[in-house]
């Protein structure tokens, strides 16, 4: 498996491709920059986007999916409330930025512990509400795409539409440091890190 960060770094928001180096067929998780920059990294890489995987809802992570939607054909995968939320000004925050951004629904609904194959890669859905009500966290290989729930030594913000504190704190203890501590997270804002370390020095969660 091979995974390329493309980021927005007027968000210093990470988008993941992630694909099968050997059948070059792969996914976009969270098109935050723009669809045609993704779409020619992944032309330049050889890589058919099969699947967009969204984490959550919110502009900084999405502002990119209907260009790159329409680019690729990719079928867009997320949780039902993200779903939901995407095709809300409010809840997707795009309000927030000066925007009034409505994406359609999503082609295909995830649920907690659902499957996603692409190619000889398998990404395990994990919900995790909190940042807000429609997180999802995608395991593949022993790395782990947080979105906005898990940072390095940070934890997503829940002050915003549909977010809750209690579930964000509940979705990382009981979904996310049960993994295995040598599992490598790839976050939606800065640097990478693993689980391990994070249960020792968060500084809003740990272990």
């Amino acid at each position: 498996m091979q995974v390329e960060r493309i980021i927005n770094f007027e968000m210093n928001q990470n988008c993941f491709l992630v694909f099968d180096e050997h059948e070059k067929i792969g996914i976009v998780i969270d098109p935050g920059c723009e669809g045609a920059k993704i779409k020619s990294r992944a032309d330049a890489l050889g890589v058919q986007v099969r699947y967009i995987l969204l984490t959550h809802c919110h502009y900084d992570h999405i502002g990119g999916l209907r260009e790159l939607r329409e680019l690729t054909g990719a079928k867009v995968c997320s949780s039902l409330n993200c779903s939901i939320n995407i095709q809300n000004k409010r809840t997707n925050a795009s309000y927030g930025f000066g925007d009034a951004l409505e994406e359609d629904p999503s082609d295909v609904l995830l649920a907690d512990g659902d499957v996603l194959e692409v190619g000889a890669l398998r990404f395990l859905c994990i919900a995790t509400p909190g940042h807000t009500n429609g997180g999802m966290c995608y395991l593949a290989e022993g790395r782990l795409f947080s979105g906005d729930t898990l940072f390095l030594r940070n934890v997503g913000r829940w002050d915003l539409p549909t977010g809750n504190e209690e579930q964000l704190r509940d979705s990382i203890v009981k979904k996310l440091y049960t993994l295995e501590d040598e599992t490598l997270v790839h976050p939606g804002h800065g640097n990478d890190t693993q689980i391990g370390y994070e249960k020792k020095f968060n500084l809003y969660v740990k272990a």
